[in-house]
């Protein structure tokens, strides 16, 4: 049965907070105008409220058991009844008071046409959508847009699940009639303990990633190879939505050989086409991303290696130059010094 909490299928806070209480449960001047005509006791008239104040939260009419004690201390002292005022009607009592409230909220009981209404809106939702949860929330707002009181949870559960039910095995049904012979042979083949190394299984469809090293990378390849052997799946699945093939998936990848072995065929072989086609994106993406790395470590490898070029070159440069500047000095320094004996000379002559 599907978690009612991740749902929008409304229900009580068991403890609300005096604020909740004022906002949600307060009644209106018209609302007591309304149940007063409608009632002959102070007992009915806490009972009436009660259950027009819930459906207004709730949408559809819960067990008078099961309404917080808070909101019914809030309502009797709103009203200014005694305590021992009782909020529990008798089964003639919800009868009528439920078809008041209806007559009063225009919000119609929840019927055959309903029941087909949301069978529909599920039915078309079921092909895009997979989870439980998901399929109740369209049922739910389908029936308050058409104004309809809601059902109990375990009935909106049970024919979300018996419709998804049925939507799922049609596509297993047509996923399983497109595959070839060969394919149906690839698939099955998959569970196989007795695979060849070359050929994929289901252990190779799950493994992860290797590291970005470059036997990782080659490992990676071959294992691309190996699934590419089938041929591109997104062909098989292009009548599935990409949120149903991921559920698929995920699916597939939670279950074990013989976990596979009690599905039936339609079944276990779309689970694990989809498996194989979320391999082969994932296992490309891993490649690039892989080859991605390898590139940046070799360019950041060269970028360190030229600096280390640089700096080498730089010293040998500078000390070329010191060397070279020392040569100029004393060359200077020489042809000074034979400029001046020249000019002795003259001077003597």
């Amino acid at each position: 049965m599907t978690l009612i909490d991740r749902t929008a299928y409304p229900k009580f806070k068991q403890f609300p907070d005096p604020k909740e209480l004022a906002e949600l449960y307060t009644p209106t001047e018209t609302e007591i105008k309304l149940v007063k005509t409608r009632t002959k006791s102070h007992e009915g008239f806490l009972c009436f409220m009660v259950m027009l104040k819930s459906f207004q939260r709730l949408g559809y009419f819960p067990h008078p058991e099961l309404v917080p004690i808070a909101v019914i201390k809030h309502l009797r002292s709103y009203l200014k009844l005694q305590d021992w005022v009782k909020a529990i009607p008798s089964e003639r009592q919800r009868y009528n008071y439920q078809n008041a409230i209806r007559e009063y909220l225009g919000v119609k009981q929840y019927d055959k046409p309903a029941q087909r209404l949301i069978a529909i809106a599920i039915a078309v939702s079921a092909e895009v959508k997979d989870h439980p949860a998901d399929l109740i929330n369209v049922a739910i707002e389908e029936l308050v847009k058409e104004r309809y009181e809601l059902p109990a949870f375990s009935t909106l559960d049970r024919l979300v699940g018996h419709i998804r039910a049925s939507v799922n095995n049609r596509l297993f049904s047509r996923i399983s009639t497109g595959l070839s012979q060969v394919e149906q042979i690839y698939l099955d083949q998959l569970l196989s303990a007795d695979a060849l190394e070359s050929t994929a299984t289901l252990n190779l469809l799950k493994s992860p990633p290797k590291s970005a090293t470059l036997s990782g990378v080659r490992q990676l390849q071959t294992k691309f190879d190996a699934l590419m052997t089938f041929g591109d799946a997104k062909r098989l699945l292009a009548s599935i939505a990409r949120t149903k093939i991921r559920y698929f998936a995920a699916q597939g990848r939670a279950l074990d050989i013989s976990e596979f072995q009690d599905i039936n065929l339609p079944k276990r072989r779309t689970l694990l086409l989809c498996l194989l086609y979320e391999a082969q994106i994932k296992t490309r993406d891993h490649l690039v991303e892989m080859f991605l790395k390898r590139i940046l470590k070799i360019q950041n490898n060269a970028k360190l290696r030229l600096k280390e070029l640089r700096d080498k070159h730089l010293t040998e440069t500078s000390e070329l130059l010191a060397t070279f500047a020392e040569v100029l000095k004393v060359s200077k320094e020489a042809t000074c010094a034979t400029l001046r004996r020249g000019w002795l000379l003259i001077a003597v002559v």
